[in-house]
């Protein structure tokens, strides 16, 4: 069983106090979690040589949780990832969203799910976080309720299970925003990490990284991940999409039967010996490989700059509710939305 230890970090800039919680197994691996934000603010496991290191980007204090832009080791919703000017149509109505991404609207708004302190209690091994979001919050239609469940077992699983229902249909896309770094957060560019991804497709995006509704197989391009390469490998490759994003900010459409808990991808440092595998019943996974960091409030100081860490945002199709060609993130109303993400982390 895990041990699962709470406590006061500090106050928000509404003078309300956020609690953290230590997760931690018998071999001394743990997990730290907030309040704000539900994040994961620490996944601290062991290396190759047996030393414990902090493989996610974090912030200082809680105000860099509160307002910055990284989103670093958030739950992102309703809807994360852009959507195409803030607009779209359901049910024959049209809904305006905040505008807080170039002309589009960016994973749920400028008070999303990331900005919000979550109810939050330990229940058995898990650390469960729930939030109730009003009709019309953020512009989005419907009373929804959101839970997230956060456990990290002994063999360094870290699980987190997202549900979620409403009484009007809506959108609902949620995913965990942690950056990784294997060689740990104060570990630099992430450029030499290698990543095996199974899908043989990706979804191009325009110049405001919406896509464009196409889905083109990776063959031949810096997006073949099938084999596993290094990230730098990726990177140097001289691509019209790599240079629209200043690296990797694209989702792939993982190979797997749909709604099946499934691997997505896999990342290994040769430094460190640190294998992260992730699993879920989404069907894709977004790579972002940090292309605008610049965050000098860091954890214990540390600042951290582009490519220094790289999410694997499990998550539906982006930008859906615009490209009737994708499968749907509609949530239809008293339905209940639930997915599953596990982050398994071992050595080589």
């Amino acid at each position: 069983m895990a041990a699962i230890i709470s406590y006061f970090y500090g106050t928000n800039s509404a003078g309300i106090q956020i609690k953290y919680y230590i997760v931690e197994n018998k071999s001394g691996a743990r997990v730290v979690l907030s309040q704000l934000g539900a994040s994961v603010v620490s996944i601290i496991v062991p290396d190759k040589n047996g030393k414990m290191r902090d493989v996610v980007l974090g912030y200082k204090g809680i105000g860099g949780y509160e307002t910055d832009g990284a989103y670093f080791g958030a739950t992102v919703g309703r809807c994360c990832g852009r959507i195409r000017n803030g607009k779209f149509k359901l049910n024959g109505q049209e809904f305006n969203l905040p505008i807080n991404n170039g002309p589009n609207h960016l994973h749920g708004g400028v008070k999303s799910f990331s900005r919000r302190v979550w109810d939050s209690r330990v229940e058995d091994d898990d650390v469960i976080f729930t939030l109730n979001v009003p009709d019309g919050d953020e512009g989005y239609p419907g009373n929804m309720t959101v839970m997230v469940r956060f456990s990290f077992d002994n063999e360094n699983i870290l699980t987190i299970n997202y549900s979620a229902i409403s009484d009007k249909d809506t959108l609902c896309n949620i995913t965990s925003h942690s950056y990784f770094n294997l060689d740990g957060h104060t570990g630099g560019s992430i450029n030499e990490h290698t990543l095996k991804i199974n899908a043989n497709s990706y979804i191009p995006v325009d110049e405001f990284l919406i896509p464009t509704g196409e889905i083109r197989n990776v063959t031949g391009t810096p997006f073949d991940f099938r084999k596993g390469k290094k990230i730098s490998e990726g990177l140097k490759e001289n691509h019209k999409q790599l240079e629209i994003a200043k690296g990797f900010d694209h989702s792939f459409i993982i190979d797997k039967e749909e709604r099946t808990l499934g691997l997505l991808a896999t990342a290994e440092s040769e430094e460190s010996g640190i294998k992260l595998e992730c699993y879920s019943t989404q069907p894709i996974l977004h790579l972002y490989t940090a292309n605008y960091v610049h965050v000098l409030n860091g954890k214990k100081n540390a600042s951290y700059e582009e490519y220094s860490g790289f999410c694997f945002e499990t998550q539906g199709y982006p930008d859906a509710v615009n490209h009737p060609e994708f499968p749907s993130n509609i949530l239809k109303a008293n339905e209940r939305y639930n997915q599953t993400t596990k982050f398994v982390f071992t050595v080589k």
